[in-house]
């Protein structure tokens, strides 16, 4: 998607051959085969250990600051992982500020003298430290893009690619569309692991249990797709409360519900599992209610939907609708449509009577 602003010269700098050449461990979950987890040891930068960079990582730091400088790179994964700060919310927020800083809503003098421009590692590297430390700049930013709307002016606010103040994974909603669904109206919005379809078409739930069976034809027909995005809510928040992994176990064929009821002793079918995955997001979804967050007033920001549209590349031309797909996302779950509220009925046939009295 960024294949003109990052073209291959420099995004292979960041592959993943590159970034192996200093692996000296793999580590993993217990009994996981998959070991997706590494050390990494840098005697350029005289790191002697440090966890690998992650693909969101690579992305916030690397392809979205048009930065190539793997080196870079490394040092930024290992201080946030030091300091506990979250790379997509911060790589989005200094990308936040680079633009800023591009269109005239940030000086020099704003900047404590760095010069914010794409690509510059050196600046990115020293904006993270001060984001860290609230020094400076860094102050005004440590909070994310939404508060620093707040303090910079209204004028920013087209470069704060955020949802209720969560910044924007990296995964295009305009090449993955359900995402913005996901991104706009999930009880916790701006996340990109929260079932998607999408997710069920790159990983498919089909080979993950043989028993889960998406629609067919769920591309070309909205009701089997809010059907599919159904089924996907309710089977990923069973993954989710039982501390199954998303990716190892999507390789498929898996017997996820067999082991589960060997496990357990319980005698439980897909359906049952699909019912409780909905009784929890349900839950989900009145917690979030409940403490004022209205999901259903949420927009995305125009850029991330493709407003105006892009005039060249695969993503021309391409503008997302995700609104009316919300609509009836809403109605089939037994939500009311408005407002995003669950349903008296929906809730007394989930068992969740007790959520009636916070809601009504």
């Amino acid at each position: 998607i960024g294949m003109y602003d990052f073209p291959y010269e420099k995004s292979v700098n960041l592959s993943s051959n590159n970034i192996n050449k200093y692996k000296v461990k793999e580590y993993g979950c217990f009994s996981c085969p998959v070991q997706c987890g590494a050390i990494l040891k840098i005697p350029e930068l005289n790191i002697e250990e440090m966890h690998i960079p992650e693909y969101e990582t690579c992305c916030a730091f690397g392809t979205l600051l048009l930065n190539d400088d793997l080196f870079s790179i490394f040092q930024i994964n290992d201080i946030c992982n030091r300091a506990a700060i979250d790379t997509i919310s911060v790589g989005a927020t200094i990308a936040y500020a680079i633009e800023c800083f591009e269109k005239g809503l940030l000086s020099l003098e704003d900047t404590d003298g760095l010069q914010l421009t794409w690509g510059n590692s050196k600046a990115i590297l020293s904006l993270l430290n001060k984001i860290i430390m609230r020094e400076g700049i860094g102050d005004l930013l440590a909070d994310g893009v939404k508060i620093a709307v707040d303090k910079i002016g209204k004028e920013s606010e087209p470069y704060a690619i955020n949802s209720l103040g969560s910044e924007i994974p990296m995964h295009d909603p305009r090449y993955f569309e359900s995402l913005a669904f996901s991104y706009a109206f999930d009880p916790t919005p701006g996340r990109h692991t929260t079932a998607s379809i999408d997710f069920a078409e790159i990983g498919s739930y089909d080979k993950f249990e043989e028993k889960v069976t998406l629609p067919k034809k769920r591309k070309t027909n909205i009701n089997k797709k809010i059907e599919a995005q159904v089924i996907s809510t309710g089977f990923h928040q069973i993954l989710n409360c039982t501390g199954m992994c998303m990716f190892s176990t999507s390789f498929g064929p898996y017997p996820f519900i067999d082991l589960l009821n060997a496990l357990t002793g319980w005698k439980g079918n897909i359906d049952e599992y699909i019912e409780t995955g909905l009784r929890i997001q349900t839950l989900r979804q009145a917690f979030t209610l409940r403490e004022g967050i209205k999901l259903s007033q949420n927009e995305l920001p125009d850029r991330v939907i493709g407003i105006p549209p892009a005039k060249k590349g695969p993503l021309k031309g391409k503008t997302i609708e995700y609104k009316a797909f919300y609509r009836k996302y809403c109605i089939r779950m037994g939500w009311n449509p408005e407002n995003g509220y669950p349903l008296k009925e929906t809730l007394e046939k989930l068992d969740l009577e007790f959520v009636i009295k916070d809601l009504y």
